[in-house]
């Protein structure tokens, strides 16, 4: 028996639709009857404002993305992402009350505005792409700590002792992607004064791998399950140390590690800094066992500089999602 795209469900238009820009979806599907007319009249809406020349409905749009000055979003009830490249929060008092995700991209933040992200109750994605270093002032993000339900957070540009001092209004993390810049290591006086993020499972961090970021990594995220550094300049033996005893002391549940290491290395010598060399600290029953993966790339056609890629375990592969 053929069936015909008119006798499809209503839910499967729905389910089909979802993948489509508003744009995309009124020029593929606009007039081909009326039924279909009005499932897209009462579809959920992605708009972008590189393509505004569409008639919508503002509380049928679920996701935002603004590249122009900020509109008035009191009409957007339904709205659950929400993305603005190069245009600020000026505008903006309070988010819609629906809104799970925020992505911010090349644009200036002040503190205020981290305020007002932290203390929205609803939001629970967050990704900061921003021009600058993201400083924290703990005396402005007086908050309840408890108020902030944000699981996911990804900030381009912060170092060591603000993100110390935002985990404090974001205890229930499960996803943490920051790239680490800069330590002040006198203003870090004692790091067992914050709370342990036990609910952590996922990170992923830039940053030159030492001593203080192990016992970092090792008091707030001791259940972490997948890891991912990226450091440079690092010794290549106690960088592997440090590794290896952290792994072994601290952090028992990582079951995927990704390493991305850059260090000086002369690759025909004789020495211990040779990549055989190196490339033998990795066949040892604790690598095996995580089923290690190294390779060795040039950096930028010098062969004094090398790039290590380590990885234990195989990448899952997962749908992508809009949120």
């Amino acid at each position: 028996m053929k069936s015909r795209l008119e006798d499809f469900p209503t839910e499967l238009f729905f389910s089909i639709f979802d993948y489509f820009w508003a744009h995309e979806l009124f020029y593929s599907f606009a007039n081909i009857n009326s039924r279909i007319d009005d499932i897209i009249f009462n579809s959920q809406l992605h708009i972008s404002s590189d393509n505004q020349n569409i008639i919508y409905i503002p509380h049928h749009v679920q996701s935002l993305i603004l590249s122009t000055s900020p509109m008035s979003l009191e009409h957007f009830t339904n709205l659950r992402s929400l993305t603005l490249n190069r245009c600020h929060l000026d505008n903006i008092i309070e988010f819609p009350p629906c809104l799970l995700r925020l992505c911010i991209k090349n644009i200036d933040l002040p503190v205020t505005n981290i305020k007002l992200i932290l203390e929205n109750s609803t939001l629970v994605n967050v990704q900061l792409d921003l021009y600058h270093k993201l400083t924290v002032i703990p005396s402005l993000l007086n908050i309840n700590k408890h108020l902030s339900n944000v699981q996911y957070l990804t900030i381009n540009y912060i170092s060591l002792n603000d993100i110390i001092e935002l985990i404090q209004y974001t205890t229930k993390l499960k996803y943490l992607h920051i790239s680490l810049f800069g330590i002040n290591q006198q203003a870090i006086t004692n790091f067992f004064t914050l709370p342990t993020l036990t609910r952590m499972t996922c990170l992923s961090m830039g940053i030159s791998f030492d001593k203080l970021c192990s016992q970092f990594l090792s008091i707030y995220f001791p259940n972490i399950e997948n890891l991912t550094i990226f450091t440079s300049y690092v010794d290549p033996n106690l960088f592997i140390n440090s590794l290896e005893q952290l792994l072994i002391n601290n952090l028992h549940f990582v079951k995927n590690l990704n390493i991305s290491a850059q260090f000086n290395i002369h690759r025909l010598s004789t020495d211990n800094n040779n990549i055989e060399t190196v490339a033998t600290r990795f066949r040892t029953a604790f690598w095996i066992k995580r089923n290690c993966r190294v390779t060795f790339k040039c950096c930028n056609n010098d062969s004094h500089t090398i790039r290590l890629y380590l990885q234990t375990n195989k990448k899952l592969r997962t749908r992508p999602s809009r949120f």
